[in-house]
């Protein structure tokens, strides 16, 4: 075939006669549709979990991501997901209370009422619960907060001490770090939230789930015993295992 033949077959179809290959890219290659559609596939979509724990608002006393929470609630992230789960289900039933915040309000009730109306009806299943605790749990936990003034090195042995008296590793394993299933990690955890969650559970605030095993240990434990024990705990790092 002549060059001025070639000239007068329209670009496309001589693409096709001579390899067949542009016609092929040029109809799968790229439209705007689909360019548009490839960046979208390439996109990181947002975790189902990250999803409810924003939409919930939990983020507004756990933090992003669970790990800035406000005042002496807890950070969620990297903590054990069979015990998010229970503390969840007992929470919006009722079972699981405490005592006033700095705020003057009763723990637990702001959760509550974020998921269950004031006609007791659940503003969340049981398949989120399950899902927004698993992304948590997956999370690295957070890093460690420096107390002001600083543990010092002899306040972290008394600690250490009153942890092993109280026999807190029964349940909660080896510095905090390795509990028995179901049981929260406690190290690392904000030290006002253990004092707070220690004092609640020797007073009989919070009799729920399995923190009714708790009572006989700390029952005795005085005031500053618990908070040598949360200075201990809050200053071992799990984000270096």
């Amino acid at each position: 075939m002549s060059m001025r033949g070639l000239n007068a077959i329209p670009a496309l179809v001589l693409a096709t006669l001579i390899g067949g290959g542009l016609a092929t890219a040029t109809f799968a290659g790229a439209g705007p549709a689909a360019a548009a559609e490839k960046a979208a596939d390439a996109k990181p979509k947002r975790d189902p979990g990250k999803r409810i724990f924003m939409r919930k608002t939990c983020i507004a006393c756990h933090g992003r991501d669970g790990k800035k929470a406000i005042m002496d609630y807890p950070n969620l992230a990297g903590q054990d997901v069979k015990y998010m789960i229970s503390q969840m289900e007992d929470i919006i039933s009722g079972k699981r209370v405490g005592s006033p915040d700095e705020t003057g309000n009763p723990r637990t009730e702001g959760m509550r009422g974020a998921l269950v109306t004031a006609d007791g009806e659940v503003r969340i299943t049981d398949e989120e619960i399950k899902l927004v605790s698993t992304w948590l749990s997956d999370m690295e936990p957070a890093p460690v907060q420096p107390l002001e003034p600083p543990v010092t090195e002899e306040r972290m042995a008394a600690g250490a001490a009153a942890y092993k008296k109280g026999r807190c590793r029964t349940c909660h394993g080896p510095e905090g770090k390795k509990p028995l299933k179901g049981y929260p990690y406690i190290a690392g955890q904000k030290r006002n939230y253990i004092i707070a969650q220690m004092t609640d559970t020797r007073e009989k605030i919070r009799t729920n789930g399995r923190s009714k095993l708790m009572f006989p240990f700390v029952r005795k434990m005085e005031d500053e015993e618990i908070a040598l024990i949360a200075d201990y705990l809050s200053q071992i790092d799990r984000t270096a295992d």
